[in-house]
């Protein structure tokens, strides 16, 4: 029965027009993982023309959404119908960048010309509100268009400056280098205005003066003065027009944007499509001088589907050959001459003339598992936990997947040494609260590890009522009254119990002992299987089967007889018991050899001696190292308990009785938990998952597997549709010519014959 991570390599053959529809289609499938080249040169590196327009391209789309000020929140927020989306009917992919260029350009080039507008009349405002503030200032020395006409020998001057300035310009207008009169007042935060009264015949030295500093004079002219005084409401208006004409342009421009949101967040995504076309068309491998296939993964349960759509849409201008990739057996396979004679076959644009099996063009002296990507594919309980496999590696596509295991596991080793009841009901509702709120979120991630703190909230319960801890009391008890006695339970089979842990470190420290070799031995198992269905069973027997025995005789052999040395050796002599183990893990690699196992038969017996040696030798540290690692188990469940009875016994510090002593003692506790389980759960999540990595991971998973991509096309906000433009040839055109020059001579004589008539 072949399992739903089983994939099928699917080698396609078809005609070069038709690239970008079969791209189109596999994207809409959404269960293609294309396989890429074993070596793929960057077009842009080598300064390929198209890559080199795409790159262009998002520069281009960047830099309209940075001058609309358009993020990816607004993008998300949108919600178009089906059939709101903006549909691009193009012949190919170098057309349809073409037609986003162009309209990139038009909208960028119509938003940096509001944007200049805008810009302009901005400084043309800031003048204004100056000149407002500046004639304030000269209605307070009372000028007006009758005393400035009495100047006759005199010049008035107004300057605007920043305030820094004033020291310098005291300097520059003393009266006994340079006769004048001047006056300052503020205008704004950092500018003030003044005025100079000075000879005309003084004009060149007060020009030499202000060249030192950075001043604007307010011209006086003479429509903002009155006879008697300033003409404000000039000014008022002056600057209310072009207020409302900054406002046209800002709203023209808002305008701009929101009716064309959803046009802008599809160009956006066209671009993001193209770069993904780009990669997928690198993936296609040239066959002959119009033709190209293209090699993909799909998973098996889908073959027939994928098989049938794929012939319905392109019927004979697709030819199709699919192969199912076992997860036992080793696939090689090699390129024959059967490739150089399908490479000669002509490949017409309307059919497929070649119906020959081109599984021959899959060329490696590789295992193609190797190759071979991987779908994680687990329940709803157990997916959460993908995030923290993947955070190690994705599982190869022959190995067992460790999710199922570390959903189980991982939970355990968490409550093992945060066992609250209390503590693990926060880390539920935390959790569940996480899940809703982020259940629409994009990406998976942290809604996962929502999911994750859940599960842990679970396991700390579980050991909570082992443990007989709520909040650090061994009753479940609130406001005085209480609910529930938490009495020891006893352990099944190992007829233990673990109530109370400080008192009883003994029992939790065999309990934890007899977990890490459990776990230890369960990574051991699942490398047991992994050699089996890779077909390597005699060492599934030699080395995983012989490891198992070896940590169970060393755990009976130190629980039972602890380490008295003379019990060792004494009959029943239970040495004997981890002894047989490692002598067997040193001696069965040679005897293999001996019995002709094939994968064994290319090392010398000296090799596998060796090899069996430091084998043996680092297996019994690892062993040792490794069983002692979960004692951390112990520690840090006795460290949890200990801060909850210290900040109990801080809170039964505070003296005194009354409503705010209570609020005071409760207010210590809730801050003291809300630490601990930020903290403390922080550092026991992160031992959980070092266990877990390091102790059980490396005993059978690699994680360097590829992860399973599949190839799609976002379509929130677009619709491509590529149609195939027939090419007609010179004899047709030629025709189609002179058919339209015959038709446009008659027309031409119809119409003298008509004006003739009605003229001559």
């Amino acid at each position: 029965m072949v399992t739903k991570t089983v994939m099928c390599l699917f080698d396609v053959a078809i005609h070069n027009d038709y690239k970008d529809f079969l791209l189109q289609e596999l994207a809409q499938i959404k269960v293609v993982h294309i396989r890429p080249k074993e070596k793929i040169i960057e077009n842009i590196e080598k300064g390929d023309l198209f890559s080199e327009k795409i790159k262009k391209l998002r520069a281009e789309i960047e830099r309209l959404f940075k001058m609309l000020n358009i993020t990816d929140n607004d993008i998300q927020k949108l919600n178009v119908k089906k059939k709101d989306r903006k549909e691009f009917v193009v012949k190919d992919i170098l057309e349809l960048i073409n037609y986003i260029s162009e309209e990139i350009n038009f909208y960028n080039n119509r938003v940096a010309e509001l944007g200049k507008y805008i810009a302009k009349v901005n400084i043309e405002l800031d003048k204004m509100k100056i000149i407002e503030e500046s004639y304030n200032f000269l209605n307070n020395i009372g000028v007006s268009r009758d005393n400035l006409s009495q100047l006759k020998q005199l010049s008035f001057r107004v300057y605007t400056t920043f305030s820094k300035n004033l020291v310098f310009i005291k300097n520059l207008f003393d009266f006994s280098n340079f006769p004048n009169f001047f006056d300052t007042q503020k205008i704004s935060e950092d500018r003030i205005a003044f005025f100079t009264i000075y000879p005309k015949d003084k004009e060149e030295d007060l020009k030499e003066k202000l060249r030192v500093i950075q001043v604007e004079e307010v011209p006086i002219l003479k429509k903002y003065l009155l006879t008697d005084g300033i003409n404000f409401p000039r000014i008022k208006s002056e600057i209310n027009f072009i207020s409302d004409t900054l406002i046209k342009y800002e709203k023209e421009l808002e305008r701009l944007k929101d009716d064309n949101i959803v046009l802008f967040a599809a160009m956006y995504e066209i671009v993001q499509n193209i770069e993904d076309y780009n990669w997928a068309e690198q993936q296609f491998r040239d066959i002959s001088s119009n033709a190209s296939k293209l090699q993909f993964f799909i998973p098996v349960d889908r073959k027939e589907e994928v098989r049938k759509r794929l012939i319905d849409v392109f019927k004979d201008k697709i030819n199709i050959h699919s192969m199912e990739i076992s997860k036992k057996t080793i696939i090689k396979v090699k390129e024959t001459e059967r490739e150089e004679k399908l490479k000669e076959k002509s490949y017409s644009k309307d059919k497929l003339k070649n119906k020959e099996d081109i599984s021959s063009n899959i060329a490696t002296d590789k295992d193609l598992k190797e190759k071979t990507p991987r779908l994680m594919k687990n329940n709803f309980f157990v997916r959460p936990f993908e995030t923290l496999t993947r955070m190690y590696g994705t599982p190869s596509y022959s190995e067992i997947d460790p999710t199922p295991f570390l959903a189980i596991i991982f939970p355990i080793l968490f409550g093992l040494m945060f066992g609250d009841i209390g503590h693990g009901i926060v880390l539920i509702i935390a959790g569940l609260i996480g899940a809703v709120i982020f259940k629409n979120k994009k990406g998976t991630d942290f809604l996962n590890f929502c999911w994750i703190i859940f599960y842990c909230g679970l396991g700390a319960v579980l050991f909570g009522f082992l443990y007989g801890e709520f909040f650090g009391m061994h009753n479940i008890e609130i406001g005085g009254h209480v609910f529930l006695q938490l009495n020891p339970i006893t352990i099944p089979i190992l007829n233990m119990s673990l109530h109370d842990p400080i008192s009883r470190v003994t029992a939790v420290l065999i309990f934890a002992i007899l977990v890490g070799v459990i776990h230890i031995n369960l990574g051991w198992v699942i490398q047991f299987l992994n050699y089996w269905r890779q077909g390597r069973k005699y060492l599934a027997f030699t080395d995983s089967f012989v490891k198992i025995l070896l940590l169970i005789g060393g755990t009976i052999l130190i629980l039972t007889y602890k380490f008295d040395i003379n019990a060792w050796l004494s009959p029943p002599f239970p040495i004997l018991l981890p002894l047989i183990p490692g002598i067997l893990l040193l001696i069965l690699k040679p005897i293999g050899k001996i019995l002709g196992v094939s994968y064994m038969k290319a090392e010398s017996y000296k090799d596998l001696v060796s090899e069996g040696s430091m084998e043996t030798f680092e297996t019994l540290l690892s062993v040792i190292s490794n069983v002692a690692s979960y004692i951390r188990l112990l520690a840090l469940a006795l460290a949890h308990i200990a801060l909850m009875i210290a900040i109990q016994a801080m809170a039964g510090l505070i003296e005194g009785s009354g409503f705010w002593v209570e609020f005071a003692k409760t207010v210590g506790l809730i801050f003291g938990n809300i630490v601990v389980i930020l903290i403390e759960g922080l550092l026991v999540f992160l031992n959980a998952l070092r266990l877990n990595f390091y102790e059980f991971f490396f005993k059978f998973y690699s994680g360097s597997g590829i992860k399973f991509y599949p190839f799609y096309l976002d379509d929130n906000f677009s619709i491509i549709n590529f149609k195939l433009r027939d090419e007609k040839d010179i004899v047709s055109e030629e025709i189609e010519r002179e058919i339209e020059s015959k038709q446009i001579h008659e027309d031409i004589l119809e119409a003298t014959k008509q004006i003739s008539k009605k003229y001559f």
